[in-house]
């Protein structure tokens, strides 16, 4: 379920929201903003990278113990690096804005079943 999948438009709804919000951190100040884009962005690649990565292990029908390992070391090490990025240059990242980017896709899907689908399986 990619964020950009035609049938699913009420997630990439949800990240937009979220993107928006979050990107009025901007008249707060520039590192605040920045901090937010930059782990916005970095989360809705790691997100369709994830997407991508586990489709292609699915389809290949082979998983063993440590397929997942290399994948997800990248992964929390390119969230490390936005993070350590912020704490060494507080001038430019924020390194809270950047965390709460880092959490936004998680929040957009959060979002998106408990306000959007909702509402679609009750009626």
């Amino acid at each position: 379920m990619s964020l950009f999948d035609p049938k699913n438009r009420s997630l990439l709804k949800a990240f937009g929201l979220i993107t928006v919000i979050g990107c009025l951190l901007f008249f707060v100040g520039l590192p605040y903003g920045l901090g937010f884009l930059a782990g916005d962005v970095l989360a809705l690649f790691i997100y369709e990278w994830n997407v991508h990565y586990w489709n292609r292990v699915l389809d290949s029908g082979r998983a063993g113990r440590g397929t997942g390992f290399p994948h997800f070391l990248i992964n929390f090490t390119l969230m490390g690096a936005l993070l350590l990025a912020a704490v060494y240059k507080p001038a430019y990242l924020n390194i809270f804005t950047a965390a709460a980017g880092l959490l936004s896709v998680k929040s957009a899907i959060i979002m998106d079943e408990l306000f959007f689908r909702r509402k679609g399986a009750e009626q």
